[in-house]
């Protein structure tokens, strides 16, 4: 097992919501990478890395927000999309 401590942290969401990435376990080839990751309201939660997205980099070409599956989004987020409109 390899654990990497990301400094500094990586924004990223999550099907919890946004947060902050403090650390990667790579458990080897046979099972997803852990991401572990502080959420917006101070709990930490490890992630599976199918359910991770990361913030991009525009310089780089990345857009700065990932695309985020719509069974990831909040009831309130939902609210204010279809208000918008």
């Amino acid at each position: 097992m390899n654990i990497l401590q990301l400094n500094p942290q990586i924004v990223v969401h999550t099907p919890l919501g946004p947060g902050l990435a403090y650390f990667i376990m790579d458990y080897g080839m046979s099972v997803n990478t852990c991401w572990v990751v502080r959420l917006a309201k101070g709990e930490i939660k490890h992630f599976d890395s199918n359910d991770v997205r990361v913030e991009g980099n525009p310089t780089y070409g990345f857009p700065l927000k990932p695309e985020i599956p719509d069974s990831w989004m909040t009831f309130k987020e939902k609210e204010k999309l279809t208000k918008g409109n």
